[in-house]
């Protein structure tokens, strides 16, 4: 289970998905989370001293430098944070790709108040 102490990383193009997410965190008693639009901006996160995250949700289609590339980076330095991926289509290729690359689990969005709790609750356990 993941501890209510953790610092989460939610990557996501689109505000209004990530303030959904953030929403679902806080509810299940999550509120140490940190915020980026692009994988870039998460990587700059990651390597920037004295930032330790414990677990990354991460957005496949972004502008910038998408999902793919960003857990690509992630795992040359990090093999060992969960990273789950978000994404709006079961593309099944796009899935078996992250796989490869390492990603701990995916969730299909949206993540919304009603469903959200349920989902996240399931990934933490695993964790």
């Amino acid at each position: 289970m993941l501890n209510k102490n953790a610092t989460i990383l939610l990557v996501d193009d689109t505000m209004i998905m990530r303030e959904s997410l953030r929403r679902v965190l806080v509810s299940l008693g999550y509120d140490n989370i940190l915020q980026a639009d692009n994988g870039r901006e998460a990587i700059k996160i990651l390597t920037t001293e004295g930032n330790k995250v414990d677990l990354i949700f991460l957005d496949i289609v972004m502008p910038i430098m998408d999902g793919k590339t960003a857990l690509k980076k992630i795992r040359e330095t990090n093999k060992t944070v969960p990273v789950v991926m978000l994404t709006s289509v079961a593309d099944k290729d796009s899935i078996i790709e992250c796989s490869k690359l390492g990603m701990t689990s995916y969730v299909l969005k949206p993540v919304n108040a009603e469903t959200g709790p349920k989902i996240l609750s399931n990934i933490f356990v695993k964790l």
